[in-house]
């Protein structure tokens, strides 16, 4: 009798996609995340809610308020908030997904998508990407980070300008922890959606420590994780509809990823796992997510840890 590893039988669980939440404020950026999430939407039939958040600073709303009032202050941002979801609501249906629920928030955007992806119970959360020079990201921070950092759900950051999406190619980074792997799950549930795509696991060769440079020979761990790789890019195969390709790197597993590219041409989604470092932690030390955020121009799909939507 053959025994199957737990391992092997979470390799085998897809993802499912019930509800997709797009975070939009109506910016070219936005209407690029709106085009993705759209997609996705009408090919998993999941549905697509829709949320925007709108703030106004308290020193204009005294300076307003004795000429038209604070409350009529907020109430023509709340129209005005409205007005967006339902132009944008109308494009989502044109192209051919179903809408979920509308929410408008008085909020600072990324507390808005962090409570409404609870409310809503979203399995993928999407949005665009600004770009900030480093300097403005560093002072500033941007809604995507936050949003990555915090809402606990796998988040889709989609940028790389006109014709970013749909992915010709998937490349999912991997270290063999449970992390790596259910952002590997849900990239094969992804690239299943899209016949065309190639999908590819990259692992970054870390260097051996010195204390296990003393037991194992470099090229028998080697060895021992390219049939680690292998063997659970064959449990994805049935997921992802197709053969997934596999790679082992040199160098920051960061840089690799940004580095990767397949010999099909098109635009490419870069894929990771997340852990909760904690904000002093991450400041400190970063990670993976973190470096692809501030440093990447292709689409970015974080999956936390304990991402548990599979079906």
């Amino acid at each position: 009798m053959q025994v199957i590893s737990l391992d092997e039988k979470l390799g085998q669980r897809s993802v499912r996609l019930r509800n997709i939440l797009l975070a939009t404020d109506g910016s070219p950026a936005a209407q690029l995340a709106l085009g993705a999430a759209a997609d996705l939407a009408r090919r998993s039939g999941a549905s697509l809610h829709l949320v925007t958040a709108y703030e106004f600073a308290p020193s204009s709303v005294l300076a307003y308020a004795p000429y038209i009032g604070p409350d009529s202050a907020w109430d023509a941002f709340e129209a005005d908030a409205r007005k967006l979801l339902d132009d944008e609501r109308d494009r989502v249906v044109a192209l051919g997904a179903t809408v979920g629920r509308l929410h408008v928030a008085r909020d600072p955007a990324f507390n808005a998508i962090m409570d409404v992806a609870e409310m809503v119970e979203a399995d993928l959360v999407v949005l665009g990407s600004r770009e900030l020079d480093g300097l403005k990201r560093l002072l500033v921070g941007s809604v995507s980070e936050h949003v990555v950092h915090s809402v606990h759900r796998p988040v889709l950051i989609v940028r790389g300008g006109e014709g970013s999406w749909p992915p010709a190619q998937v490349i999912v980074g991997f270290d063999n922890t449970s992390g790596a792997k259910c952002a590997a799950r849900f990239a094969a549930t992804i690239t299943h959606l899209y016949k065309d795509a190639a999908i590819e696991l990259v692992e970054a060769d870390a260097e051996l420590s010195v204390a296990a440079d003393r037991f194992v020979d470099p090229e028998d761990e080697e060895d021992i994780e390219s049939q680690h790789l292998l063997a659970f890019a064959r449990s994805l195969d049935a997921i992802a509809g197709r053969t997934v390709e596999t790679a082992v790197v040199g160098g920051d597993p960061a840089d690799a990823l940004n580095a990767t590219r397949s010999e099909r041409p098109g635009p490419k989604l870069i894929v990771v796992g997340s852990r909760d470092l904690g904000v002093v932690r991450r400041f400190l030390l970063g990670s993976v997510s973190t470096k692809l955020l501030h440093s990447g121009r292709d689409a970015l799909l974080v999956v936390p840890e304990h991402a548990s939507s599979a079906s």
